[in-house]
């Protein structure tokens, strides 16, 4: 994302303590997932584990289907080889409903750029194991779709409370209060509201330190 780009501009505009952030930041690079079916199924790999132990399962999982995540290649797969490679009993039911549903026209992937971000998150959380959270977080990196907050995201919470110094104000309430002013960018505000927390500003020693504040 770049700071001279039409969007960052406007959301530096609109909110001046983001802007600051913006500038401390810079431009950010954003890595997309463009296969919609791999995208998902790796999102399911990812819930309630450690990025650790989530990156050797699809690293397995890439092994096992020779480098392209498919429905075919997944639907060929029995229980034992998913348990193998790392599913749990519950993430292979995931996936069985996710493959299901794509292969017989439920969920038409190549169909999902033509529908709003309201209809992609009702077709995907209707998938078994699929919630709120991972619909959003596909609108984001794979669709790249402008304006989803996911409101739930204890990483924004965090970076907002931080950002706009509400440490005991409820974390949503802010975001909600605060996304106003991103419209109709509220994924780009997001990615810096994200590098926050990754660039480490906040650090948790003693609760929430400040490091450094942005003034």
């Amino acid at each position: 994302m770049n700071m001279d780009s039409q969007e960052v501009h406007y959301l530096c505009k609109n909110d001046p303590e983001l802007a600051k952030v913006i500038e401390l930041i810079g431009d950010i690079q954003i890595q997309i997932r463009g296969n919609y079916y791999s995208s998902l199924v790796q999102s399911i790999i990812g819930q309630l584990i450690s990025v650790k132990a989530a990156n050797t399962i699809r690293e397995r999982v890439f092994t096992a289907c020779e480098g392209e995540i498919t429905p075919g290649k997944i639907e060929s797969m029995d229980e034992h080889t998913l348990k193998k490679l790392g599913f749990s009993k519950q993430k292979i039911a995931s996936l069985r409903d996710l493959t299901e549903r794509v292969q017989n026209g439920e969920l038409p992937l190549e169909e999902l750029d033509y529908l709003s971000d309201e209809e992609i998150m009702s077709r995907l959380t209707a998938v078994r194991g699929i919630g709120p959270w991972t619909a959003e977080m596909f609108l984001i990196f794979s669709m790249q779709r402008m304006n989803i907050l996911s409101l739930a995201d204890v990483g924004l919470q965090r970076a907002a409370k931080w950002l706009y110094g509400y440490n005991e104000t409820d974390g949503k309430k802010l975001l909600l209060e605060k996304s106003v002013q991103w419209e109709p960018y509220k994924t780009i505000a997001s990615f810096y509201l994200w590098r926050i927390i990754d660039d480490d500003h906040i650090r948790k020693d003693k609760g929430e330190v400040i490091h450094p504040k942005i003034n």
